[in-house]
């Protein structure tokens, strides 16, 4: 017997006795089509929308708890083409501050490292340790924590895209697409080139030279403005300083270093 093609299964169906909006049946209630989740992970829990479309409402219900302490800091004074602070962003830093949420973690971002500024004709210009490219890079970085303001999670993911990536120095214009599709390139580099850029830059400088105690290497963590000596040990670092009656879950259950070492 021959098959019907698929292209006419609709028309097919609707002559079936039985068969949900027949022709000449009644037409039982349709369900609301379901909303797809199209949310990066770190912003589920931000509305009750986002939660309900990534199905998260528990969740994200469990984590929303009273505001009894005040965030842990964690600031991480870094480069753009360093690897240890490529691999501490990307394997430690950023996990944790998705594992813990920002009403337990605040994270303070400051790309300088070991790069040196001076002034020239009322400018400032800037030496890299990794030359051009991560100044270029810092720069970057800089006007995308600038350009998002308060939107930090937005941020924090274009810059976790971007040094994750194979070749950094390519890869803004591909990772704003993915976390902050209302920025442009264009956007990063009038801000870089500008003078708002160039009096950013000279404030990353200015608290990354006077560190107390200067900074000796990248990446430099501070926690509660106090060095931390392992980076690795960020999570349990946060989890013990932190004052909340009712800490999260993850510190309840795991006491541990991230066994990818820097």
């Amino acid at each position: 017997m021959a098959r019907a093609p698929l292209a006419a299964l609709p028309l097919l169906l609707l002559l079936v006795p039985g068969v949900p909006g027949q022709v000449g049946g009644p037409r039982p209630p349709q369900p609301l089509p379901k909303a797809a989740c199209t949310q990066p992970v770190y912003t589920w829990c931000s509305s009750w929308e986002h939660a309900r479309s990534c199905e998260t409402e528990k969740m994200c219900f469990a984590q929303r708890r009273p505001l009894d302490a005040p965030p842990v800091s964690v600031k991480l004074f870094y480069e753009a083409l360093c690897p240890g602070c490529r691999s501490f962003l990307v394997m430690v830093l950023f996990p944790t501050w998705l594992l813990l949420g920002e009403d337990v973690m605040n994270v303070t971002l400051v790309p300088f490292g070991n790069a040196v500024e001076k002034s020239v004709n009322g400018t400032w210009e800037f030496t890299c340790q990794h030359g051009e490219l991560e100044c270029e890079l810092n720069m970057a970085q800089t006007c995308v924590l600038y350009l998002l303001g308060k939107q930090f999670g937005d941020a924090f993911a274009v810059i976790t895209c971007m040094m994750s990536a194979v070749d950094p120095t390519t890869s803004l214009e591909l990772c704003l697409k993915l976390y902050a599709p209302a920025l442009s390139v264009d956007d990063i580099k009038k801000c870089g080139t500008g003078p708002q850029g160039n009096e950013l830059m000279h404030q990353n400088a200015m608290m990354t030279n006077h560190l107390s105690p200067p900074h000796t290497y990248t990446p430099w963590v501070l926690v509660q403005d106090q060095h931390l000596e392992d980076a690795n040990n960020l999570l349990n670092m946060v989890c013990k300083l932190y004052k909340g009656e009712e800490p999260p879950d993850v510190c309840k259950k795991n006491t541990f270093a991230f066994t990818n070492r820097i």
